[in-house]
């Protein structure tokens, strides 16, 4: 029980992070108008949100058939992320 708990608050630590790093990078977009800092900021947040996906649906549905395509789901999230990081970078 501690060990999901702990899970759990790892997971939203994660995601308050990431969110602020976001919002900040939104923020030196707005000062620099560079459209690369979009894309970038947009592969950041596809990328945070694919780390918490499989831990926020098993904090909320438990161990089910879900929480298995939730992994796939997931490392699609990731690998999208990735992606618009990439283009981003190479622009």
């Amino acid at each position: 029980m501690a060990f999901e708990f702990l899970h759990g608050v790892l997971a939203i630590i994660t995601l308050l992070m990431g969110a602020a790093l976001n919002v900040l990078v939104y923020l030196s977009y707005k000062r620099v108008k560079d459209q690369t800092l979009l894309l970038f900021n947009l592969g950041l947040f596809l990328l945070v949100i694919g780390i918490v996906f499989t831990d926020i649906v098993t904090i909320i549905q438990g161990e089910t058939f879900l929480s298995y395509w939730s992994i796939v789901i997931a490392r699609l999230f990731q690998i999208a992320g990735i992606g618009c990081m990439i283009t981003g970078v190479v622009r």
